[in-house]
């Protein structure tokens, strides 16, 4: 079909050709004498048909030419033009009358510019949605800069969603004009999993307008967030499918990236079981007061720990135990003001952050309120327990600026006040400075010590009850410092814990044990294992299984030559973290045995479920076995539940004859004490198995062993 250009152009030819005819016929007929004859007439309309085909051909040539330059012109302007677009220059679209030669093509262009655009704004909101939540915005933000991207003429779109993702409701987002009006929407059904049925919120929707077009689902980890839909008497095009869908994409990653971040937020923050915060966030804190404290600012830091909490594990364990901390919290919370700063610090520790409160009067009212309120009954499963508090007072800025001053002189305050029997509080004062002067100049010397090597590797000889052989050790640390002398590793071991500085000492012990494994193999003596110690602080520190790992793996100690030993009061922590970390030392190869097994905090549940493969008796149970029957039952009882579970037991503090033999009769495993023999320096403890595994005596055993090499 031809174009209209084309018609014109063909039309004005015919007109033009028409007209000539014509005017010739008539120049022809008005000079043609009436006596012309008949030769003389044709010789004249030969002359003139030659003439009027010279006129006509310049005629036609002109209007060609005229012609052509009009379709060059336009040609002309509609480069111009494209050129501006390649500039992104769409301000104008092309007008048809301006280029009627091709009115076709100025229509589908315009069609292609005017999508252009639209897609080029999509894209921009996209772009900036995008930009939103890399720079983590908040979600109204992000729901406003979407709602604004989904405008579509002649239609209506809205966003249903959920508050979080833990919300049972719903909100209502719509825009009026450049304002974000936001509305609680009721769920039309209650049950657990409508909020996660697309249906569900289509019929939502429905309630709240005419005519839902499409509802478009926001996911978050599998879950429905919520959606977009679109309500009008109008289809929608391909191009506005795509831009929804393209906005409900965005909506997803922002609502799933929130989510995550407040989770990761949540885990790295605060105490999963109460709510509280955590050690880490409470040093965040308690920076930022002690901050402003040098401001002229003031406060009081809280430290507390609960009395009585031990027997609720002993007797109801761990679960029970959990509880009564979770409603401790409770009533921390309700005794404190809004502004103070409360945190689980571990175990049955917490600590109080109360900015502003300066005076001994207002201090002292606190502290009574806390002891009044912990001090009620605790029921947990029918059965009531009395829980006390115990709190030490640091006030800043008097007692300092610094959180670990502050915090070790709180922590002072708070074990004078149980030791001082307990449910009471007591203050920082000048009979305390001089416990708190040693703590810091034990502190000072201990990371000298650390740093020098000055440290000591001790090893003590474990017994083979059943094959009578010498061949695992526990590597313990000692300390002998010129100016403090010989320091209990209690002490400096609680101190490191402390500080921190306990993350700088398992290198020292790694590279102590890899040692003597290097010795013993080079004088081919056999040494099975060598347990090493590990703190709760260390095993709450993401990574440490890893770290301990890759410093064995550097010096080249087969894992299966290490046990590492923790306490129960790890099973205090956060049990996640320690279950995590233990995991992936036993799947390297390396042993795990739990510590002091039986003061309290473990519980037959938590036994199933830790990876271990060794219990050691509390030394407590093992010196009172030749005075006490309840200990020689209890003793007893402690070795067969651990040997239904699979495990190996190990008893400590063995020192007589008497004790060694109960744990033989009663199918103990392996005894350690002073019996067997002290802790051994390197050279002692290798020559001291030579010796053993010779079968010769030597004087390095305990008096009342006999050596058999049997």
């Amino acid at each position: 079909m031809a174009a209209k250009g084309d018609k014109q152009t063909l039309r004005r030819i015919y007109l033009l050709g028409v007209l000539g005819m014509v005017t010739f016929a008539g120049l022809f007929f008005s000079v043609l004498p009436p006596s012309t004859t008949l030769a003389s007439l044709l010789k004249d309309i030969a002359l003139l048909s030659t003439l009027a085909c010279a006129v006509g051909l310049l005629a036609l040539s002109w209007l060609s030419l005229w012609l052509f330059y009009r379709e060059q012109r336009s040609l002309a302007r509609f480069e111009q033009a494209a050129q501006k677009l390649v500039k992104r220059d769409r301000s104008v679209p092309f007008e048809a009358d301006e280029y009627e030669e091709f009115p076709g093509l100025v229509s589908v262009v315009n069609e292609l510019i005017g999508q252009l655009d639209q897609s080029t704004e999509a894209q921009r909101s996209l772009s900036e949605i995008d930009s939103l939540i890399l720079s983590g915005a908040d979600m109204t933000a992000i729901i406003r800069r979407c709602l604004i991207a989904a405008k579509v003429d002649g239609l209506e779109t809205r966003l249903l969603m959920r508050p979080d993702m833990d919300s049972q409701q719903l909100m209502m987002h719509r825009l009026d004009g450049l304002k974000v009006i936001t509305e609680v929407v009721p769920v039309l059904d209650k049950s657990p999993d409508a909020l996660n049925n697309l249906d569900h919120y289509w019929q939502v929707a429905a309630t709240r307008t005419d005519n839902v077009l499409e509802c478009y689902p926001i996911a978050c980890d599998e879950q429905l967030a919520g959606v977009l839909f679109a309500a009008g008497l109008r289809n929608m095009g391909a191009m506005e499918t795509k831009r929804l869908t393209d906005l409900v994409d965005r909506l997803s990653v922002a609502v799933t990236n929130i989510t995550h971040a407040e989770t990761l937020y949540q885990q790295a923050h605060f105490d999963p079981l109460t709510g509280l915060l955590n050690r880490r966030a409470f040093e965040d804190r308690l920076k930022e007061s002690l901050a402003r404290s040098r401001r002229d600012e003031t406060g009081v830091l809280l430290f507390i720990d609960l009395d009585g909490f031990k027997k609720v594990n002993d007797t109801e364990g761990h679960e029970a135990g959990d509880k009564v901390l979770v409603k401790v919290a409770e009533r921390l919370r309700a005794a404190m003001r809004p502004e103070d700063i409360i945190a689980r610090l571990g175990g049955d520790e917490f600590a109080i952050i109360a900015p502003g409160s300066a005076d001994e009067n207002s201090i002292t009212a606190i502290c009574e309120r806390i002891v009044a309120s912990v001090a009620g009954p605790v029921v947990v499963d029918r059965m009531e327990h009395t829980i006390g508090t115990s709190i030490g007072v640091a006030r800043y800025p008097d007692d300092g600026y610094e959180l670990d001053e502050v915090v070790m002189k709180a922590d002072s305050a708070m074990y004078r006040a149980k030791e001082n029997g307990g449910s009471r509080f007591d203050f920082f004062d000048d009979s305390l400075k001089e416990a708190n002067d040693h703590r810091i100049l034990v502190e000072n010397r201990l990371r000298s010590a650390i740093k020098q090597h000055d440290l000591a590797l001790y090893f003590q000889p474990k017994l083979n009850l059943e094959k009578w052989t010498l061949t695992s050790s526990e590597a313990l640390l000692r300390w002998s410092d010129e100016q403090l002398g010989d320091v209990n590793p209690g002490e400096f071991i609680g101190v490191a814990e402390d500080t921190g500085l306990i993350h700088n000492i398992m290198p020292l012990i790694v590279d102590g044990t890899t040692n003597v494994l290097k010795q013993a193999e080079d004088k081919g003596i056999n040494i099975e294992s060598i347990a090493i110690n590990a703190s709760p602080k260390q095993i709450m520190t993401e990574g440490f299984a890893l770290s301990i790992l890759s410093m064995l793996d550097m010096r080249g100690v087969p894992h299966e030559k290490i046990e590492v030993e923790v306490t129960e009061s790890v099973l205090a922590q956060d049990m996640a973290q320690v279950l995590s970390e233990l995991h992936i030392l036993r799947m390297a190869g390396i042993k795990v045995a739990l510590d002091d097994f039986g003061t309290g905090y473990s519980s037959l549940n938590m036994l199933r479920e830790l990876p271990l493969d060794t219990v050691k008796i509390d030394r407590a149970f093992i010196t009172e076995l030749e005075t006490s029957d309840e200990a020689r039952r209890m003793l007893k009882h402690l070795i067969d539940i651990a040997k239904v579970l699979g495990l190996q037991v190990v008893a400590e503090g063995v020192e007589t004859d008497v004790q060694l033999q109960y744990l033989i009769e009663h199918r103990c495993d392996i005894a350690q004490g002073f019996l067997i023999s002290q802790a051994l320096t390197e050279p002692d403890y290798l020559h001291m198995i030579a010796e053993w595994g010779s079968g010769r005596p030597t004087q390095l055993l305990g008096d009342g062993l006999q050596i058999s090499s049997n």
